[in-house]
């Protein structure tokens, strides 16, 4: 009897974890995230430790806008899959929607040492986190390193985003030819509504640069006037609040 119950409390927990996991994610794919939830929560109050349960909690969570309690959700998993940085990708992700990027800053620093220490090689995707990171932090050197260490990736989602990332650090720091470049390669790799948004960033910063001289107020206007075009709400969205505050803007 004694054996028989070691067994249960041995295997029994899995036996009975994995049928509710797959309800859990059979309500996930269905978009009934609540349901899931629930199903989770009654899985992990048995097996607590279980990652994978709580990888798809934290994407219920995300999908509902909970973006704290995922995090909380993927930090437990990271903890048990060490070896997974694409977890702690995810949690920098979500740190950023949140605008934690000190946060997410501090757990790619330290992601890239631990893989470093074990000489393994630090993934550019997670490069250019950081690189994001740092530069939502207000460290735009910094980031224009690591987004031009990203950049040598041979992944073209990887290298367009370092590219974007580094017009912006450039931008920044009043590197105003070398962002165009950028910007340009960019452009060269894509069709994307960002960079009207970008160029007229640009213009922007090149005007408040000169003090803001009033003949140059339109064109400054109408790049942003030109990103409201947008299919992009996000964009349309940027570009009327810059429009905005250009309107409003002191003229020398």
């Amino acid at each position: 009897m004694r054996a028989l119950i070691l067994v249960f409390l041995l295997f029994g927990g899995w036996l009975w974890s994995q049928p509710a996991y797959d309800r859990a994610l059979a309500f996930y794919e269905q978009g009934n995230f609540a349901q899931c939830l629930a199903e989770l929560r009654k899985l992990l109050a048995n097996s607590p430790e279980n990652a994978d349960a709580r990888i798809l909690a934290a994407h219920c969570h995300s999908a509902r806008g909970n973006y704290a309690d995922a995090v909380s959700h993927l930090q437990l998993a990271a903890e048990k899959l060490p070896d997974r940085v694409d977890i702690i990708q995810d949690v920098m992700a979500l740190l950023f929607m949140q605008g934690k990027y000190r946060e997410a800053r501090n757990w790619g620093y330290r992601t890239s040492n631990a893989l470093r220490e074990e000489d393994k090689e630090v993934p550019a995707a997670l490069t250019l986190l950081v690189a994001r990171a740092e530069l939502g932090y207000g460290k735009p050197r910094n980031a224009l390193v690591l987004a031009r260490e990203a950049k040598k990736s041979d992944d073209p989602e990887i290298k367009y985003g370092s590219l974007l990332t580094e017009t912006r650090a450039l931008i920044a720091l009043g590197n105003f030819a070398e962002a165009e470049i950028a910007l340009n390669f960019a452009e060269a790799m894509r069709s994307n509504d960002l960079h009207l948004l970008l160029r007229a960033h640009l213009e922007e910063v090149r005007w408040a640069a000169r003090n803001f001289p009033e003949p140059a107020r339109s064109a400054v206007q109408a790049a942003y006037e030109k990103a409201m075009q947008s299919q992009d709400a996000l964009v349309r969205s940027a570009a009327a609040k810059s429009l905005e505050r250009i309107r409003t803007a002191k003229a020398q």
